[in-house]
């Protein structure tokens, strides 16, 4: 039996992607703060025809994560782990905010991936297989006045990634930053920054899972360490997987301003 672990599962695209992945086959171990979120979560994969189980946790409180762990681990062999837990944090430049607030966006967005990760990376690479999809964020790459915590730890995130990657190369598993672009959930339609943001500039549902369903499928693997958007022709990406590799393109990482420059 196979085993998927979604953080964050409790609502929004956490919840459907334990559905979409459950829907697919795998037993699906579901995390959030929330024991009634969970329970509903539950609820619509079984509903579905499908097999999950709820672990209450903070995905930044280490002994809780390594309970999720031992629980996934006892059920098969995970191979999938969906780092989606996260929030945006309140809409205030860095000089006005609550430092603490701004630090806990940090925690949660990046302390909990890795964690999550350190717990279950060292399973998936002794058996051989597995896929770790860290919910990224163009927000990780750009200045958006207001967002600083959240745009610290989704840029750290990527730098994560990247060094995951590096480290479990050749062992089977695969590592990437997957964008779900800006979805209508119960986090982003309650978001000052989201405010006024046109319908068209909105992703649906349904290709934020088409999306995570293809990370996990091994068609991307040669994109292990890079950063992919849902709306990306994925398809053709991963058939210019050489050239992308080839270019060191899709990551985060400084450029040199030229062939003088020494950073180069």
């Amino acid at each position: 039996m196979t085993v998927a672990v979604v953080t964050g599962a409790g609502r929004g695209i956490g919840r459907e992607v334990a559905r979409r992945l459950a829907r697919d086959g795998r037993t699906v171990v579901v995390t959030a703060r929330s024991a009634d979120q969970l329970a509903q979560t539950v609820a619509l994969v079984e509903a579905d025809g499908g097999t999950a189980v709820a672990v209450t946790a903070d995905v930044t409180d280490a002994d809780a994560v390594r309970g999720v762990a031992e629980i996934a681990e006892a059920l098969g062999d995970v191979d999938v782990l969906v780092n989606n837990a996260g929030v945006t944090g309140d809409a205030t430049p860095f000089l006005a905010c609550d430092i603490d607030a701004w630090w806990r966006v940090v925690e949660i967005d990046l302390r909990g991936p890795a964690l999550v990760a350190h717990a279950l990376l060292p399973g998936m690479v002794a058996r051989g297989r597995g896929w770790v999809v860290n919910v990224n964020s163009l927000g990780g790459a750009k200045e958006l006045p207001g967002t600083s915590a959240y745009g610290v730890a989704k840029g750290a995130l990527m730098r994560l990634t990247r060094f995951l990657a590096t480290e479990t190369a050749g062992t089977g598993v695969v590592v990437l930053d997957v964008s779900p672009g800006l979805v209508h959930t119960a986090m982003t339609d309650g978001a000052a920054i989201f405010a006024g943001v046109p319908e068209e500039d909105w992703t649906s549902m349904d290709v934020v899972l088409d999306g995570m369903a293809l990370a996990v499928s091994g068609r991307l693997d040669a994109l292990s360490g890079r950063f992919v958007h849902v709306e990306d022709d994925l398809e053709s990406l991963a058939a210019r997987a050489d050239d992308i590799v080839a270019a060191d393109t899709r990551t985060l990482r400084l450029r040199p301003y030229g062939p003088d420059d020494p950073i180069g």
